[in-house]
């Protein structure tokens, strides 16, 4: 009995060994491929807390508002962050926040939403805003009023890194942006983003 359980021992042992080195192997590789992009989320997640603590700053410095009607209230308060954010971050461009690392990050997980076997509903889902005539997107530019507001379908909002309250991804014809929601301002954008 004792040679029949050993003979099946050995098999059984040489099978874990390979699995083991398999699975090794295979988290090795998958780490590997997934170190860019994770590297990626990580560079524009720093860089969003960055712009959210400015936003924060901004929204503390402004000065209590005189009794107006609501909407008059939520113009100047609007108009009030505006200034401050623009202020606080003059030198801001495009590039601050989409960096080359994260913009290529982001740019392979959009393609593989685009690529993957929910293409066809994320493509039926998204109806991009198309720019004004005229209108050039801009960093701390305010989104115009008139302008569509296009909501990024929750397949691709997976994918991409999460973001925090003040600001929220926006898509205007092949544009990915980055929008200020209180302020409604761009606070970056990336180009050629959607295919």
């Amino acid at each position: 009995m004792k040679k029949q359980g050993l003979i099946w021992a050995i098999p059984l042992m040489a099978l874990l060994v390979i699995l083991a080195e398999t699975l090794t192997a295979h988290q090795e590789l998958s780490g590997g491929q997934a170190a860019p992009e994770t590297s990626g989320f990580k560079e524009f997640a720093d860089c969003v807390e960055k712009y959210e603590k400015i936003h924060k700053e901004a929204e503390k410095s402004l000065p209590a508002l005189k009794k107006r009607s609501e909407q008059e209230l939520i113009a100047a308060q609007q108009e009030g962050l505006v200034n401050k954010i623009r202020e606080l971050r003059s030198d801001a461009q495009r590039g601050d926040i989409f960096t080359p690392s994260a913009t290529e990050a982001i740019a392979r997980a959009i393609k593989a939403v685009f690529t993957g076997p929910a293409a066809h509903r994320v493509r039926n889902t998204i109806q991009a805003g198309e720019p004004l005539e005229g209108f050039k997107v801009q960093v701390n530019q305010r989104y115009p009023d008139g302008m569509p507001r296009t909501t990024v379908p929750p397949t691709l909002l997976q994918k991409l890194p999460r973001l925090p309250d003040e600001v929220a991804y926006r898509i205007l014809g092949s544009t990915l942006l980055l929008v200020d929601r209180k302020a409604n301002m761009i606070v970056d954008f990336m180009p050629n983003a959607i295919p």
